[in-house]
Parts: structure tokens; sequence; C-alpha cells
């Protein structure tokens, strides 16, 4: 007699029960370690559908990262997620460089509305592939998808990871010679911003594991022109990869006028950096002004921010089918 698996029986009520405890704020740091270590576990090998605050619809794989985060937490980096949202208008021109399964971009794309655009980069395959599934089903035309990577110069990169399988964002040049070897088409914003007569560049949302100094590199005049809010990503291990230190970032950034701030736990724990000595990996907002924070944030209204799935998603109605 051929043996009956129960794993469906407690799977779905665990998922949705730690789902849930995401959303009420209570004890979020156990309830993160519990997701981390049993998440992947709560699988069934295919997808599970998660909405964002926004009311985007996602594919969500549990066996990787930053999908996991999506389905359990509401949104991948809640915090985050948060104020790229909040800082957002409509109208505005946004760059998602490293834009994986496409949280960011589905999020800017409703801010942003009918008059704005969303320029996304991801050079994996893989994530493009979803990227663009999430994008289509979620009716975004306002979003351009680009199967590249920002660099400094226009090129042919070899992206590697050794954590392909548990994180899918994680391909780096660092990295070209562990685990599978994709082979990725690189440009420069400067050149990509020129050759689509961009005219206004409001945020540039930036997580290309260590590729961030060459990226800014290559997007020299783009920011002296706009002078965009940029949403970065700051790893020291993923830059020692590609052979520099994190303060090069904070120098070419500053010699363009950018000041820093480093994204904590509230918006009393978010304060100007004078350097990035010392941090290992942190989130940081570059900005050639103040920015215009969210009143009164902290993690556990984040997360509740994250499950609220207050706005409907765009239709087709509202967007032009001609604005990619």
């Amino acid at each position: 007699m051929p043996s009956v698996s129960i794993r469906p029986l407690w799977q779905n009520p665990l998922r949705r029960m730690l789902r849930s405890w995401s959303g009420t704020g209570w004890l979020p740091g156990y309830q993160y370690q519990i997701m981390q270590r049993w998440g992947a576990r709560l699988s069934d090998g295919g997808s599970v559908s998660a909405t964002l605050p926004n009311g985007c619809v996602m594919q969500c794989d549990l066996r990787d990262e930053v999908q996991r985060q999506i389905y359990f937490l509401g949104a991948y980096e809640p915090i985050e997620a948060f104020l790229f949202s909040h800082l957002l208008q409509p109208g505005m021109t946004v760059v998602d460089a490293g834009a994986n399964v496409g949280q960011f971009s589905l999020l800017a794309s409703t801010a942003v509305g009918p008059a704005g655009r969303v320029h996304s980069f991801e050079p994996i395959p893989a994530n493009m592939h979803k990227l663009s599934d999430h994008v289509r089903t979620n009716a975004c035309h306002n979003v351009v998808l680009n199967a590249a990577a920002l660099w400094h110069e226009a090129t042919e990169l070899s992206l590697g990871s050794p954590e392909h399988l548990e994180n899918a964002g994680t391909f780096s040049v660092g990295l070209c010679n562990q685990g599978p070897v994709v082979s990725a088409n690189a440009v420069t914003l400067d050149q990509y911003a020129a050759e689509r007569k961009l005219i206004r560049l409001d945020m540039i949302k930036m997580d290309i594991e260590g590729a961030e100094w060459f990226a800014l590199r290559g997007a020299r005049q783009t920011l002296t022109k706009f002078a965009p809010l940029i949403l970065l990503e700051v790893c020291q291990t993923t830059c020692e990869r590609l052979d520099y230190d994190t303060s090069k970032i904070f120098e070419l950034l500053k010699s363009l006028g950018y000041r820093a701030w480093r994204i904590g736990q509230s918006c009393k724990e978010t304060l100007e950096l004078d350097n990035l000595h010392g941090i290992q990996q942190a989130n940081v907002i570059f900005a050639v002004s103040q920015p215009n924070w969210p009143k009164s944030w902290d993690l556990k209204s984040c997360l509740k921010w994250a499950h609220s799935s207050a706005i409907p998603a765009i239709s087709q109605r509202t967007l032009p089918r001609n604005a990619a």
C-alpha cells in the first residue's frame, strides 16, 4: 500500500500562522529567526501567493531568502520597503538596480503612477523571468525591463553564486569562479539615461552585491544632473570581493554633493553619517539634502504596513500600454 504524506495537512496552517504573526509586530526578532530556520521547510516545491502593501501579487518560492521574506513579512526588508514607498511621489522616475523578482519595482510602479516610470535592471535570467511575470500579471505598464547589469563601462560580465539555491539575489561579479556562472550584458547608467533621453531621475534603489561603486562611477553625469535619492546596500564583505572598501562609495557620492543616513529600526535611530567606517552591512539613504522622511515610524509599524495590502493593484486601465 503506498504511503500517504501528511505534510500538506500541517504545512498550510503553519505558513498562515507564521505569516499572521508578522502582521502583529509582536516579538519580530523571534518571528524572523523562526521564519529563517523553518520557512524553507514549509515549501512544497512550488510557489505561494503573497500580496504587497500596494495590492500587487507576487508568486513566492519559500526556499529563496528574498521571496520567503516577502511571503512571511509582507515585504522583503520591510523598513526599507516602507521608506522607499513613502519617499516616492506620482510622476517620479525610478531606477531599480538589482531588481531581483520585482518587489521594489512593483512598489515603485504604483507609487509613481501613470505619469511616472520605473527602469528595472536584473541580469540573472531566472530572476528576470519571474520579474517579467510579476510586472505583466500586475499590469505595471510603466515598468521598463532591462536584462542587464549596471557597471562603469559597457561590457560583458560573469556572475557567480554558491548560494543561488537559497538566494538567487547573491550572484556577484566577485564570485565568478564559484557556483553556476551567468554571463550578463552590462551598461552604464549614463549611457542608458542618454539613450532613453531621461528628463528626470528621482530615486535609485541599488542592491547589486558589491558592484555599487562601479555602477555609481558609471552614473556620475546622471547623478550630477538629476541628484536622485539613492537607497543603497553597503556591505563590506561584498565590496572586498571586488577589491575595494566601502569608503570609496562614500567618497564618490560626497564629491557629488551627497550626504548619507544609515537606516535604523525607527525614525529616531536613522542618523546622518560622517563616513562608512565600521559598517559591515547596512542600508543607507544618500541624498543631497535632508530627505522628507515619513513621521514616527518603527519596525512594528513597518511590519503592520507590510501586511496592510490597503491600496488596490494597478489595473490595465490606469497605465498606458506604451509606457515601457
